[in-house]
């Protein structure tokens, strides 16, 4: 099964966590990023909403950067 979000920065954080972005659709002027919905899914949004997460700042930076670049690009 797959999940859908709006969040950018969620997205970012669960690819630099490993998780692989399946797809990316447009929803008007706006993206959806399309992730497998498993338990390591679930952990780490909560994770990311419970303020729990850790990552280190520039790897972040990092990731906002590529994901950025693939909606540039698509």
């Amino acid at each position: 099964m797959e999940v859908e979000t709006q969040d950018f920065y969620l997205s970012a954080y669960l690819r630099l966590k490993g998780l692989e972005m399946k797809d990316m659709k447009s929803f008007g002027s706006r993206k959806m990023f399309v992730f497998e919905d498993n338990d390591i899914f679930q952990e780490l949004k909560q994770d990311y909403y419970w303020n729990k997460a850790q990552v280190g700042p520039l790897e972040f930076k990092k990731e906002i950067r590529k994901l950025k670049d693939i909606i540039m690009h698509s």
